[in-house]
């Protein structure tokens, strides 16, 4: 069989001769000229991904095959295996298929004078089979040769089979959220076999379907994602395009380029930073080409390449100009007549000082005749790199340069199809003006993905700043109508398109609309700074031009901006935009909209930890909803209420907020989420109250609830939550129930990957290890807990984390290496202005001060403990009274560690907290055991260590033997001071055996 029989222009006849379709039935099937049919079965070109996906459904690919058709459409893979239908066919005459891997206009200049940075990218890519991967950064001013040199490379991988994606920025997109990952995720997506992709867990390619329309379209089924926070999704979303990536890869070397990154938009700034640290593990080359002389203006763009340049995997490769001998190769090689004038290599390198662009389009006039040498030798040299461009562009037909114009309104690359209807010329017209513009190396012709392109944004940039106003605002009006009536992008950049041609073109209301959906579109990946930047253009343009919104419309297009505002952390700016659509929903009379802003209001003030401003917000709105007689939102409301005034401490409030949220709820038979947000926020409230029972009880409900509507996060945290009220220090001592309960939440939210759970819960089950011995696997979560944490910059679960950490240290008696946790989680919740854990991190602070024999600060522990009894915040009292009896027991005071020990034993009895109960009894033991009354220090210890062996609370069980040999001895009871011992030293010796491999040691030899 010939080798074109195994071509796709050659499968795509065979298919439509087999459908009795003409070359024109079948373009006006799929909504593009005749030729291009001509040109894809002549493989010529190939089709653009959107006509590729409208031949398969015009030619009826059946669902199975569509995968392997569109890859073969894009040349990703050969079409041998596409089933042919079995009709006559003639021979097929056409010439033989082009290169796929040839850039458009690969007539280009020969490659000189890069060829030592080009053996260093080949070398970096031979080191690759090590397994380690590689940054090059590109650097250069403009027209020096970047794109060149990374073309070649890119050229050199492909040749070899090499898996590479290759993408550049342009600048009209910079503000288009992901726009160069978007391209790099979709070439991979069409690049990877159905079975390597179905090895990525169904959550991160429900992640990248969200922002790749290739995925979507292959994915049949997709689990629904989580509404977690912007960092969590945001971080999902990089892990899951590692992990594409890395199925695209299969463990071969991988070659990404990236050019222009100068007008990369901040995602994927981010991203590209992301995956530059993730290198040490993957074979992959990142190459990424930026102008050198943006990095005085651009600060993310300097932020990013000094990062960068920090990493040991990073190579910076800056390029210079042409030397001398440089120019007289590329003439040589050229080898053109009317290049041969003497010392011409010379005059050029002189004039042009080398800059590879100048040369070159110089040279193509010289050799094209637009320009020659004079007599005296003088040479059309252009006194800059615009006058160059424009001596080129005034030899372009007079009938040929609308198109041109009309190209660079465009802004960027460009398909067939879309220029062609824009154009409105007869199609033979159009076809040999693209054609003449190719050949003289204006545009370029990317064959693989069927698009045209200009062949240096410089071109582009002159063209465009050469057309007339008033002739730039209609062309832009013109491509702006087009786009709307026929969509030819993807989704994901249709409405930022839409809206920079609109604006454009003076078409206010509308480039209002899509300014506003192509902000939504970047707040829904997450990308905020870009939903941001959407959003001010939006607000401006509102500014100078009121009369293109109503006042209702102007209204939601600040209360969407203050949304997005705070969810970037921006609050004083989220405060203005909610205040002033408040004012202006009550001027328009619209209450029930001005409240659902206060709410928006209240939980942007909570966000920033300004709990009374929060509290004001909510307060208001409730009135509001109780006024309208509207119970439901009322709920909301207090559940609300009751998160705010939790998260300050204030759990006195919480409780009565919750609770009068619950009682609507079961009223009005409420099964939907606000009633799983009242079951949830009144068990938080019960828990903080140190009442576990409850507590675990309205967690039940609430989850239960959550699994009827299929929430996903609930579920998951009302799991987490029961975990936590079954722990030692807080709850039940249920320790194996606790277990259970963490395991099934972080199966949860691993399969879903909720962050934002993530990290609480895993601080929760390394309590739990803790406490059961299993200091190993405790300090692998914690490991990952606190990283995890500082990465999505969650202040109140790192407060929890170093205050874990420290309890770890304490249990394996370091309290050298649990002080600067202690100390480092007060700082970090000061910082912040968080109240939330102080009271107990300031608890254990002067636990392990005391043990380390650094005086401590009694009155801020008194304090702390005051607090936290004003404001129902029982779950730490807890912890402070068992220090404060220590401390007690330490100075001598007998009867104020009793005390305190009475007290921590009455509320822990009225929780069934019996490790707590259990701790209780050791205290009082010790306390007796302090002023000789040994009959009672037995007796209290005693019940202290069948507590905690019930329990299974191995540290507690330790001090208890100790406690109760020193008793022994007391009392000349050589057997019993034997056997404590004994036990003592059993459990010591299990707890340093379950550290092997950890790295942590334990100092459980004599009593703290």
């Amino acid at each position: 069989m010939d080798e074109r029989s195994n071509s796709f222009g050659y499968w795509l006849r065979r298919r439509r001769k087999a459908l009795d379709l003409t070359q024109d039935a079948l373009a006006q099937k799929v909504s593009c000229s005749q030729a291009a049919i001509k040109k894809i079965e002549a493989e010529e070109r190939r089709p653009s991904r959107g006509l590729a996906q409208r031949l398969a459904e015009q030619l009826a690919i059946p669902a199975q095959e569509r995968a392997a058709f569109l890859q073969a459409a894009r040349a990703l893979r050969t079409s041998d295996r596409l089933p042919l239908d079995e009709s006559p066919i003639e021979a097929l005459t056409a010439a033989a298929a082009s290169d796929g891997l040839a850039f458009a206009g690969e007539q280009k200049s020969p490659f000189v004078g890069r060829h030592n940075e080009y053996g260093q990218l080949l070398g970096l890519i031979a080191r690759l089979t090590a397994g380690s991967g590689q940054v090059v950064l590109i650097e250069g001013e403009a027209g020096i040769g970047k794109s060149r040199l990374m073309h070649e490379v890119a050229r050199y991988a492909r040749q070899r089979a090499l898996p590479t994606l290759v993408t550049t920025c342009y600048e009209i997109e910079r503000a288009i959220a992901y726009q160069p990952v978007i391209d790099l995720a979709t070439q991979a997506c069409e690049a990877t076999s159905e079975t390597r992709l179905r090895r990525i867990t169904p959550i991160l390619l429900a992640e990248i379907a969200a922002l790749v329309p290739a995925m979507a379209a292959r994915l049949v089924e997709r689990v629904p994602l989580s509404a977690d926070f912007p960092e969590a999704r945001q971080a999902r979303l990089f892990h899951a395009l590692g992990q594409l990536l890395d199925a695209l890869a299969q463990d071969r070397q991988l070659i990404v380029m990236i050019d222009d990154i100068q007008w990369a938009d901040d995602a994927s700034l981010q991203f590209l930073h992301f995956l530059a640290r993730q290198m040490a593990g993957r074979p992959l080359l990142l190459a990424c080409a930026y102008r050198d002389e943006e990095l005085d203006d651009n600060e993310r763009l300097a932020s990013l390449v000094e990062r960068l340049r920090r990493e040991p995997h990073t190579r910076h490769m800056a390029l210079t100009r042409f030397g001398p001998g440089d120019t007289e190769m590329l003439i040589e090689r050229l080898n053109d007549p009317k290049l041969s004038a003497p010392d011409l290599a010379v005059r050029l390198h002189r004039e042009t000082d080398g800059n590879p662009f100048f040369l070159w389009s110089i040279m193509h006039s010289l050799s094209e005749g637009d320009c020659a040498v004079g007599e005296a030798g003088s040479l059309p040299l252009p006194d800059g790199l615009r006058d160059s461009v424009r001596r080129r562009l005034a030899r372009v037909p007079h009938e040929d340069r609308p198109l041109l114009d009309l190209a660079a309104v465009l802004g960027r690359r460009f398909d067939f199809e879309t220029l062609l209807a824009l154009t409105r010329e007869p199609e033979e017209r159009f076809l040999h003006a693209i054609e003449s513009l190719v050949k003289r190396r204006l545009l370029r012709e990317d064959q693989e993905g069927g698009f045209y392109d200009f062949s240096h944004e410089k071109v582009r940039e002159v063209v465009y700043r050469d057309i007339g106003i008033a002739r730039r605002v209609l062309l832009h009006r013109a491509v702006a109508e087009m786009l709307e009536q026929h969509p030819t992008s993807k989704a994901h950049e249709l409405d930022a398109r839409l809206a920079e041609h609109y604006e454009r073109a003076n078409v206010w209301p509308k480039a209002l609309r899509y300014l506003g959906l192509a902000a939504d579109h970047s707040q829904k990946l997450f990308a905020m700074r870009e939903s941001l930047q959407w959003f001010d253009r939006a607000v401006a343009l509102l500014l100078a031009h009121p009369e293109a919104a109503t006042q209702a419309q102007q209204l939601a297009l600040y209360e969407r901006r203050g949304v997005a505002r705070a969810q970037a952390g921006q609050t004083e700016g989220a405060v203005a935009d909610f205040q002033q659509a408040i004012d202006a929903a009550r001027a328009l009379g619209e209450h029930e909209q001005a409240r659902d802003v206060l709410i928006q209001l209240g939980m942007a003030y909570r966000r920033a930890d300004a709990y009374e401003q929060a509290i004001v917000c909510l307060d208001e709105a409730l009135k509001v909803s109780l006024a309208m007689g509207d119970e439901r939102h009322a709920a909301d409301t207090l559940y609300h209420l009751g998160t705010v005034a939790w998260s300050n401490g204030r759990n006195d409030l919480a409780i009565s907020y919750h609770q009068q949220a619950v009682d609507i709820c079961e009223r009005l038979v409420l099964t939907d989420l606000v009633a799983v947000q009242a079951f949830h926020g009144r068990g938080e409230a019960y828990f903080a109250n140190a009442e576990p029972a409850a507590a675990i009880a309205s967690f039940s409900r609430s989850l239960d609830l959550a699994r009827g509507i299929g929430d996903k996060s609930y579920e998951s945290e009302n799991l987490m939550m029961i975990g936590w009220a079954c722990t030692g220090h807080m709850g039940l001592a249920d320790y194996q129930r606790a277990l259970s309960h963490f395991d099934a939440a972080l199966v949860i939210a691993r399969a879903a990957d909720l962050q934002w759970h993530l990290g609480p819960t895993l601080i929760g089950r390394a309590h739990v290890q803790v406490a059961l011995g299993k200091f190993g696997a405790a300090w692998a979560d914690l490991n990952e807990a606190l990283p995890r944490l500082e990465t999505l910059r969650l202040v109140r679960y790192q407060i929890m984390a170093h205050d874990a950490l420290g309890c770890l240290f304490l249990d394996l008696n370091r309290p050298e290496q649990a002080l600067p946790h202690y100390e480092r989680g007060l700082r970090v919740a000061l910082d912040a202005g968080i109240t939330y854990w102080r009271p107990r991190l300031q608890a254990n602070l002067a636990i392990a001060q005391l043990r380390l024999d650094i005086p401590c600060d009694r009155a801020a522990l008194q304090a702390a403990h005051q607090y936290a009894q004003d404001h129902s915040e029982a779950w730490l009292t807890l912890r402070c009274l068992e220090v404060l009896a220590e401390l007690a027991l330490a100075n001598g005071d007998v009867d104020g560690c009793i005390t305190h020990a009475d007290q921590l034993l009455a509320l822990a009895t009225r929780g069934d907290m019996r490790a707590l109960v259990g701790q209780a009894h050791r205290l009082r033991g010790l306390a007796w055991l302090a002023v000789n009354a040994f009959e009672s220090a037995r007796n209290e210890l005693t019940l202290a260590v069948t507590l905690a062996e019930q329990t299974g609370r191995g540290r507690l069980a330790w001090e208890c033997h100790d406690a109760l040999a020193r008793v022994a001895a007391a009392v000349g009871d050589g057997a019993g001071k034997s056997n404590s011992e004994a036990r003592a030293r059993t459990i010591a010796e299990q707890i340093v055996k379950d550290l092997g491999g950890s790295g942590l040691t334990s100092n459980l030899t004599s009593a703290p």
